[in-house]
């Protein structure tokens, strides 16, 4: 972990929510909508006629009615005809009385069927630019979880009284020899805002798993190390309390039979696990990231770039932005709400974690598999020195776009 402790105060103004409609959303699907007859082009109709109506019956119709042909849609025969504005309903009515008249209707607006984005409330949104990055604001507009989704953090605890978490850790277990369950270090609180804060609750920060809930393993002590024992215990914990996600801010580059098995477990449950791909400017591998059975997740700055910490190489599968990441960190000694700014591969993995989240309550949410295929298959290719895999998009994720 690479910190840049530079506490912020929860900001003064608020986001306001933004309802957008569905006309001119970025990245909106091209199908669309047909409108009702109170929705149409002022000052002009559609008009069919039968077919071998004479030239001279058709001119006669359009002259009783006062209607001019800005156009022909020659291969249907029908003809776009202006009429006096105000007097589409009736022009129609007009011309269906004409017994040449095939059919006459309003040309009517059809929209594009798209998502709107939404923009939650929390104040310091702004400041958040991974989430910008990733289009979490047009993502939520197609999902925003549920509380059904367990995204388990499995780190050196939470302080599950922070305003911006609680009430949000739905389960803890303390698996070291420290003597409380609750984060005394920062990194897992951090971690944990990341992937799902309280979200629109006019408060701090936002978590990109917006309605998922958190489960608390702390597997790594106070001084921010643990042992491959506390970890595989908490793994194992975590799958058989009902996590859909785990997320593994750790790790170290030595191979680990027990951590692998505990992982191959998780994963046989059907859980996503998501591990950071190190700090190390190296493709050395590390653990857990990089058994089979697991997302690694490598870091990328404000331009898209491989952070110049990342580890790197093939065997990382996605990355994530990871340098400068604003989130919660635990309460002062008067219980003041804190925030913080850190930088690190650990930053990058609750993104997808949080991502992760989202993906399960959409169509492509059948599977771990699914899941994991699903984000790393919507990926945003980026130019980077070395290969650290495509940018997540959870917009397209989730299928926003």
């Amino acid at each position: 972990m690479i910190t840049k402790l530079h506490f912020k105060a929860i900001a003064v103004s608020l986001v306001l929510a933004l309802v957008l409609g569905l006309t001119g959303t970025a990245g909106v699907s091209p199908q669309v909508e047909a409108s009702s007859t109170t929705d149409f082009v002022q000052g002009q109709i559609l008009v069919g006629f039968r077919p071998g109506t004479h030239a001279l019956e058709v001119a006669s119709a359009h002259a009783l009615n006062k209607g001019q042909v800005r156009e022909v849609i020659d291969r249907i025969g029908v003809q776009v005809v202006r009429v006096p504005a105000g007097e589409e309903l009736r022009a129609v009515a007009r011309y269906r009385a004409n017994p040449n008249v095939l059919f006459a209707e309003v040309d009517g607006i059809v929209k594009a069927l798209g998502f709107a984005p939404f923009t939650p409330n929390d104040p310091m949104l702004p400041d958040q630019w991974g989430l910008a990055r990733v289009e979490a604001t047009l993502a939520w507009g197609v999902t925003r979880g549920n509380s059904t989704i367990r995204i388990a953090i499995l780190d050196t605890g939470i302080d599950a009284g922070h305003g911006d978490i609680n009430p949000k850790v739905v389960a803890a277990q303390n698996f070291t020899t420290s003597l409380t369950v609750s984060d005394l270090h920062g990194h897992g609180t951090h971690v944990a805002g990341i992937a799902a804060a309280v979200t629109n609750n006019a408060r701090g920060i936002a978590g990109m798993g917006f309605d998922a809930v958190l489960v608390n393993g702390k597997v790594l002590g106070d001084d921010g190390s643990g042992t491959w024992s506390w970890v595989a215990n908490g793994i194992i914990w975590a799958a058989d309390n009902g996590a859909r996600v785990i997320n593994l801010s750790l790790g170290g580059t030595t191979h680990s039979a027990t951590l692998e098995n505990a992982v191959n477990y998780a994963w046989g449950r059907g859980v996503v696990v998501v591990a950071a791909a190190g700090n190390n400017n190296s493709s050395t591998l590390m653990y857990p990231a990089a058994y089979a059975n697991v997302i690694a997740v490598g870091a990328t700055d404000d331009d898209d770039r491989r952070a110049p910490f990342s580890s790197f190489g093939t065997w990382v599968d996605v990355a994530a932005p990871g340098v400068d990441i604003l989130s919660t960190f635990p309460r002062s000694a008067l219980g003041t709400d804190q925030y913080t700014l850190m930088s690190g591969t650990s930053m990058a993995a609750p993104f997808v974690a949080g991502l992760a989240g989202l993906v399960w309550t959409t169509p492509w949410g059948t599977s771990n598999t699914a899941v994991r295929n699903r984000i790393q298959a919507t990926v945003d290719p980026i130019v980077t020195d070395q290969p650290i895999g495509g940018r997540i998009n959870a917009a397209r994720a989730v299928g926003a776009r």
